[in-house]
């Protein structure tokens, strides 16, 4: 997009994408970024005092930026990687991977990747009796993840976006008349439920036409003015873009979900 000098406005996770920004001049994103979900499981991690976790990821770029984000802010998190293994992404058993990190001493893994693996995963660590809290990227947030893993998902955290446990927000959260909204015609259009990668393309698509209202047709226009959008409630967030932020998200987009009873619900 930048030798074309066309905005590109991406529905895909990694901080990569947008940064360095002056390299990425016409490429904008509308998921939260992965360090952003790094960031929010190690928090979690701390405040239950686990420091020591394992890493699994799948073998693609979700996973190995992921994997790279979860290493690098390990030190300054205070969390040590006792064991870092993958999977590739059409793989259908990862019972060897988890029997190794059975015997590390981890007290939490963190799997990376996007369905099916991350609900193999789940199924093979309650078929192992691995009694080690698992925490996934936002990359499985949505029905697929617990329809996939079945009883095996409870207990399951990750960070996401509000979508996900929107009629449970307090009327006060900014994001919840658009949060249900969204869900509520989702529904009635599709007949499943709405998810945040659906959300995400909502959201990329509702700025681009914030932008449009001021720029016009003019490519260069519609970039710069994409660069100066505050405060826009989306689905993932409320978006403050800037030259030096392509993203426009922070930690409070996130909230800590845990899969209890099949379904969705803050954790604790």
């Amino acid at each position: 997009m930048t030798k074309a000098q066309t905005p590109l406005v991406s529905a895909a996770a990694s901080a990569a994408i947008v940064t360095p920004v002056q390299d990425k001049k016409w490429i904008f994103k509308t998921p939260q970024s992965d360090i952003l979900a790094v960031n929010e499981i190690y928090n979690y991690l701390k405040k239950k005092s686990w420091t020591k976790v394992a890493i699994l990821n799948v073998s693609v770029a979700f996973g190995t930026t992921g994997k790279d984000a979860l290493e690098k802010a390990a030190p300054g998190a205070g969390i040590q990687i006792v064991a870092a293994e993958s999977f590739g992404a059409q793989d259908t058993d990862m019972t060897a991977q988890l029997t190794k990190i059975k015997g590390t001493g981890a007290q939490a893994i963190i799997v990376w990747g996007t369905n099916p693996g991350p609900a193999i995963i789940a199924k093979n660590a309650k078929q192992l009796s691995l009694n080690i809290p698992i925490f996934n990227s936002h990359g499985i947030a949505n029905q697929q993840f617990l329809d996939l893993a079945g009883d095996a998902a409870n207990g399951v955290m990750l960070p996401a976006g509000k979508l996900l446990i929107a009629s449970t927000l307090p009327d006060s959260d900014r994001q919840k008349k658009l949060l249900t909204q969204y869900a509520a015609d989702f529904k009635q259009k599709y007949n499943k439920d709405a998810n945040t990668f659906g959300g995400h393309a909502y959201d990329a698509l509702s700025l681009v036409t914030k932008a449009l209202e001021k720029s016009g047709a003019d490519k260069s226009k519609l970039r710069d003015e994409l660069e100066k959008i505050k405060d826009f409630v989306g689905t993932a967030g409320i978006f403050n873009l800037s030259p030096e932020d392509h993203n426009g998200l922070t930690k409070d987009a996130f909230v800590m979900i845990k899969v209890a009873n099949g379904k969705w619900t803050l954790a604790d």
